[in-house]
């Protein structure tokens, strides 16, 4: 029990690991427009018409349009209703079909041609109408005539051709993340500008409409991604999405289907923009691409300008500096592949909590900010801290102080190779013998962990500046209970603080405050949106100790409107100083932890303690943290889960944990004959798998879940996989796990693959070439991908015509028409290089692929190996060089998968003497 408790970090060299580590620096072009400038966008009137359309395509891979429905309306009116259709994709029967349904029904019939012109483009561009879909790039792109690469701002993206005329915009759509997308029109040849405007040259600004996909704009505003289907039912629109098995066929039935997902998409739109202009922002709904656009919005609303307007020339050596102390999330296990019984917490807000704490609305509301010097003054802070100040509020107030540390075997996030391939985060023992930075809140857990307070070699802390001028009140929702006067308010405690309240009297607005809070409190101030350049361009990368290196990369990175690197390096620190003290408190108490994840832990009962003894002391972890409190409304800050008592149960009953590596990890009761109950699982890892069974198949042998999939949050099959993968841990084999209870483990795994950049799209190229543009692949399409059995993208034995010549092998890269049922689609796969068919048993089933997901490793610690159980211990990382870095694809620290594009800047020794050399040559 005594290797539990906080102990001196020498234990740590049995563990040493000498390796580069990696920084994370700030780049941007070198030849640039001036820090902070921004292109106003053109005031257009709003329109009275809005055209909502959907289309429906052939089911092999070209995905090819048939038919499409659209609406027009002014205002709710429907003006006018009607179906298009591609004459090369339909027969004569079928032309004469749709011609009789829509004679029967009253609708308008053109083709495909006429539509662009006479619909989207009469009313999206010239009316300047909303025009409303769900899933609008892949619209977009079956009914365009043809596409090329986007340029410009839009670069990365694609461009589509409408009509083949010059005086007609080109259509452009650039995929941003997994729900949203930018979409504009392009400027046309002829660009009418008045004379009179020429005179003084001036000129018309171009139109570039106004597209709302509202599986984004819910996304967005209701934190809800989901099918059409989905979304009707959960805002309850009169109108429901149709049932089909007729897809590809034009039958009556199957047109009422696709007629009725356009009455669908205008019933959703009309609902999510009354919720929507509850905001009251002055901004248009097609203008929210993400949670984040909600509480920029709300910035925007009080009169708060970002960091890079009130100064634009904040130095770039400070970015470096604050960016090198970036760590993101901490996600560790600390017992693994061992069931624990335990204690689920987690912090109420995290983010806006510790935003709160150290007073950082300041900084939002400054004009600009200041830094000082402190490295005596911070010297003694951190020498002299002790667990009880951190109790009080007014001790997180100082902790907004960046330190630069040589460090000795001190206790740090550190991000490296540790399996040698991918960069991940782990709090380990570091030594280097070049200085980096770190937060104030890591050298203090490092000190409450090890004991020993690491040697700060300067120490650099950040001031507001004065409060910015022509700030107003705002109110969230359009409600006067909730105002909020930024000058005055904090406006994180303040939105928890309202959430509390409505949660208190049940009010739906309580979801719509926890996007806010959420969306504002943390990644806006670390947004870097990745740009792709068709070549290399002159970049300024500065470094962590003030250096600035000019190198030439295609990867461009540009911060994004409130771009304040200070408070995410301050938030993420200060949250996982939370976590800290969670394990130091706990270790304390003669207590151990099975995992944490950015704002929970799990506290593991040991074995020969008594539960109720057990529960005070987790008890006493989670009450030291109640003074802490910023809300009005005092209470626990970290607190029980519910899951923690019984299902529909306010009595506790005991919690089981079975964690694999950081974010995999199952958490379940024990009901009869000792079989588990999930309560949650993690999904982490299994998502890009498409389900090989709907939620509604019953597994043989396997209860069905006892807590609904939505609030487990994952799906039938990943629930079964995780209840066997418990089963087999209690029955004292973890490391043998059936595959074999359901049939369709034995089919091919499939992955969805969409068409969504041009790069993507690129991968489809030998099976386009040499088919007419309607048959090809196009932007935005999406596939079944499947994974070879052999070689690494795959080669399979082609034999050799000739005598004595070896045999050779042909790339194999199997790919599909996309069929939600992956069984389905079997006898469909065929080689994406030579458009030859695969056999299945040339494929990896799904037992095959998740095989090894039970003993995933966690590499960052030791005894972390694939076969390791129990507790992992932390390493003592040497640095024997530093890599900088860029964007990472995911939150730092939650996957730490880098991007695959620009994964690392350059790697230097980061010397100031190197630095110098390698900017003078």
């Amino acid at each position: 029990m005594a290797s539990l408790r906080s102990e001196p970090n020498r234990h740590s060299v049995t563990h040493r690991f000498e390796t580069r580590i990696a920084v994370r620096v700030y780049s941007e072009r070198a030849r640039r427009k001036r820090f902070g400038a921004r292109r106003p966008r053109s005031a257009i009137e709003a329109s009275p018409w809005t055209l909502v359309f959907d289309t429906e395509t052939t089911v092999d891979a070209a995905q090819q349009l048939r038919v499409g429905f659209f609406q027009v309306r002014r205002g709710q009116v429907l003006e006018r209703e009607g179906a298009f259709f591609d004459a090369a994709a339909i027969t004569r029967r079928e032309a004469a079909a749709l011609g009789d349904y829509c004679r029967s029904n009253e609708l308008e019939l053109i083709t495909v041609a006429e539509f662009r012109k006479a619909i989207f483009l009469k009313y999206g561009y010239r009316r300047h109408s909303p025009i409303v879909g769900f899933n609008l790039p892949f619209d977009i792109s079956r009914i365009a005539l043809g596409h090329c690469s986007a340029r410009g701002r839009m670069r990365g993206g694609f461009s589509f051709d409408l009509t083949g005329e010059g005086d007609d915009p080109r259509l452009r759509v650039k995929h941003i993340s997994r729900h949203a997308a930018l979409i504009d029109f392009g400027m046309p040849d002829q660009h009418e500008t008045p004379r009179g405007w020429r005179k003084h040259k001036r000129r018309v600004p171009p139109y570039r409409g106004r597209f709302v996909d509202i599986g984004t704009l819910a996304s967005a505003i209701l934190s809800h991604s989901s099918s059409l289907q989905a979304l009707a039912v959960h805002l309850g629109t009169p109108t429901r999405k149709h049932e089909t098995d007729e897809h590809g066929k034009i039958t009556p039935t199957y047109l009422d289907y696709a007629r009725a997902d356009v009455q669908v998409t205008w019933e959703c739109f009309c609902e999510l923009k009354k919720r929507y202009d509850e905001h009251g922002f002055r901004k248009g709904a097609d203008q929210m691409r993400s949670e984040a656009s909600v509480g920029k919005a709300y910035l925007e609303q009080m009169g708060i300008e970002p960091l890079r307007v009130c100064v634009p020339r904040f130095p770039r050596t400070r970015f470096g500096q604050i960016f090198c102390a970036y760590y993101g999330g901490r996600a560790e296990v600390r017992n693994r592949r061992v069931v624990c019984e335990v204690l689920y917490c987690d912090f109420k807000s995290m983010y806006p909590t510790v935003n709160s704490l150290m007073g950082l609305w300041r900084f939002v509301i400054a004009r600009g900010m200041k830094v000082q010097g402190t490295t005596s003054t911070t010297r003694a802070f951190l020498n002299t801290i002790t667990l009880e100040d951190l109790q009080s509020p007014a001790t997180w107030k100082k902790l907004c102080t960046l330190v630069r540390l040589k460090p000795q075997e001190d206790l740090l996030p550190v991000r490296a190779k540790y399996d040698r391939q991918t960069h991940t985060i782990g709090l380990n023992y570091l030594t280097t013998s070049e200085p980096v930075w770190y937060t104030l809140a890591d050298c203090i857990v490092s000190k409450l962990l090890t004991g020993r307070a690491p040697r700060i070699e300067e120490a650099l802390t950040y001031l507001p500046g004065p409060p910015q001028e022509g700030m107003s009140s705002t109110r969230i929702l359009g409600r006067k209970d909730f105002a909020i006067d930024p000058a005055n308010d904090d406006f994180f405690a303040r939105l928890v603080h309202l959430r509390d309240e409505a949660k208190a009297k049940r009010n739906p607005a309580e979801k719509a405050l926890k996007i806010i809070a959420n969306s504002t409190s943390y990644g806006i101030f670390i947004e870097v949106d990745r740009d792709n350049a068709s070549h290399a361009e002159p970049l300024n990368v500065f470094g962590p100790n003030g250096e600035r290196v000019t190198l030439y990369k295609k990867g461009i990175e540009d911060p994004g409107q409130y771009f304040n690197p200070l408070l995410g390096v301050l938030i993420t620190g200060a949250a996982r100083l939370m976590l800290g003290i969670a394990e130091k408190r706990t270790l304390d108490l003669w207590l151990d932890w099975a995992f944490c994840d950015t704002d929970s832990l799990a506290i593991v009962r040991p074995t020969r303690m008594p539960r109720k003894a057990f529960h005070k002391r987790a008890g006493e972890v989670i009450n030291w943290f109640t003074p802490l409190s910023p809300y009005p409304k005092r209470g626990p800050i970290l607190k029980v889960e519910d899951l923690n008592c019984g299902i529909g149960s306010d009595k506790r009953e005991p919690l089981y944990c079975f964690a694999i590596s950081a974010k995999r990890h199952a958490l379940f009761n024990l009901g009869r004959d000792n079989r588990p109950v999930l309560r949650k699982v993690s999904a982490h890892g299994l998502g890009h798998l498409v389900p090989p069974y709907a939620n509604s198949v019953r597994s043989p042998g396997i209860p069905a879940p006892s807590v609904p999939l939505a609030d487990l949050k994952v799906r039938r099959w990943q629930h079964d996989l995780w209840y066997k993968i418990v089963e087999g841990a209690l029955a004292g084999q973890p490391e043998n796990v059936s595959l074999d209870w359901h049939p369709a483990f034995e089919n091919p795994a499939a992955i969805r693959y969409t068409a969504s950049s041009p790069p993507l799209l690129n991968w489809m190229a030998p099976w386009n070439a040499d088919r007419p543009y309607n048959e090809q692949m196009r932007p935005f399409g999406f596939l079944l991908g499947f994974m070879p059995r052999i070689g690494p993208i795959s080669e399979t034995l082609v034999d050799s015509p000739r005598r004595g010549r070896p045999a050779t092998t042909e790339m194999l890269a199997p790919i599909a028409p996309y069929d939600s049922d992956p069984a389905g689609a079997l006898s469909k796969v065929f080689n994406r290089l030579t458009d030859k068919p695969v056999r299945p048993e040339q494929l990896k089933t799904y037992a095959e692929v998740l095989g090894q997901y039970h003993l995933s490793p966690e590499h960052k610690f030791a005894n972390g190996d694939y076969f390791d159980r129990g507790r992992t211990e932390r390493r003592h990382v040497v640095a024997t060089g530093f890599t900088w870095i860029g964007k990472e694809a995911n939150q730092v620290g939650e996957s730490g998968e880098a991007d695959p594009i620009w994964s690392a800047v350059e790697e230097f020794s980061c010397s100031s003497a190197a630095a110098k050399a390698t900017h003078d040559a």
